[in-house]
């Protein structure tokens, strides 16, 4: 049974930390680009609800944690497996290097992680599965702005945990996401199987920010996951690399990681 979705206009202040993220994303260019893949402007929630959560993850690398340090390790140099390895010579033409784990490389993960949901779902943070596939088991299904499906938890540890995280505290800024999207179908939001393979679909869908860290880790060890990344089809922007290291800027400035955290904390690397 599809569960309904309410499309809201994000209130003009959710709190200083995350609205002074809002403002920046709103004057960045990224804003007025035409995605190659299909000549669309992204939703104005789209980016800024992606630069919201590069917040919060980057102030998850900022305490070391295990999720964050697995998607700001150096590239493996592994193309069958790492995305940031398969697009090498495309960060090394922008002059974007990820040979030294840090926060430059989750800035690249998320400039990449940009452009995959530009590819898969044009920025919609409800989309369900691909109509003319049949991937309706639970854990194949499709779900959210990347496409992913649940079955790419086995390509990390890390993955199920944080899906019961995000499960247990569903904050994922979606009044962010939310913002000039059109209501969601209701194919859009029907969710197939049963268990947590079915629970992982309405996730994805409604927990935006969840979707992005799933998809961010998968990126580092299953690639091949979508077909976007396999055929090239994602555009990397720089633009979006300048977007994401203004935040990070803020957010160190104005010790912005409590105004964008989790209420519960993900577990931390020893």
């Amino acid at each position: 049974m599809a569960t309904a979705v309410t499309t809201t206009v994000p209130p003009p202040l959710f709190n200083d930390s995350i609205n002074q993220i809002i403002q920046i994303a709103a004057a960045s260019p990224v804003m007025v680009h035409h995605w190659w893949k299909n000549q669309d402007l992204a939703p104005k929630g789209y980016i800024k609800g992606m630069a919201v959560t590069f917040a919060r993850v980057y102030c998850k690398l900022k305490a070391h944690e295990s999720t964050a340090v697995e998607m700001a390790k150096a590239q493996t140099g592994d193309a069958n497996t790492d995305a940031l390895a398969f697009y090498e010579s495309v960060f090394s033409a922008a002059g974007m290097s990820n040979h030294t784990a840090g926060a430059d490389v989750l800035r690249h993960l998320f400039v990449l992680l940009t452009g995959l949901g530009m590819a898969e779902s044009n920025g919609i943070y409800c989309t369900g599965r691909d109509r003319s596939a049949t991937n309706t088991q639970e854990d194949t299904a499709e779900a959210g702005l990347f496409q992913a499906s649940y079955n790419l938890r086995s390509s990390s540890p890390l993955l199920k945990p944080l899906f019961l995280q995000y499960k247990a505290n569903p904050d994922g800024f979606l009044p962010v996401f939310q913002e000039r999207v059109k209501p969601c179908s209701p194919a859009d939001l029907e969710n197939f199987g049963t268990g947590e393979g079915h629970d992982y679909q309405q996730l994805a869908k409604t927990c935006p920010a969840f979707a992005a860290e799933f998809t961010a880790i998968g990126l580092r060890n299953n690639r091949r996951h979508w077909g976007t990344i396999k055929n090239n089809l994602v555009e990397i922007l720089p633009a979006c690399d300048t977007l994401y290291k203004q935040v990070q800027d803020v957010v160190d400035q104005h010790n912005l990681c409590a105004g964008v955290a989790l209420a519960t904390p993900a577990p931390k690397t020893a």
